[in-house]
């Protein structure tokens, strides 16, 4: 059940980036995510995008 949280919280995340990019694209949604530090290196959520996702997702 952690890894299905875990995946909801990345699609809430993509979905906020994905809103914000003109190109409506996923790959211009992590690069937007990147630049505004939600995801690392890993392309997980960072701390950032942890707090991003709870605000998006407040039951999770």
């Amino acid at each position: 059940m952690i890894k299905h949280q875990e995946f909801l919280k990345f699609e809430a995340v993509l979905a906020h980036c994905e809103k914000r990019v003109p190109e409506g694209s996923l790959f211009a949604a992590m690069e937007y995510g990147f630049e505004m530090q939600f995801f690392d290196g890993h392309n997980s959520l960072s701390e950032s995008g942890h707090i991003l996702a709870e605000m998006l997702m407040p039951s999770a």
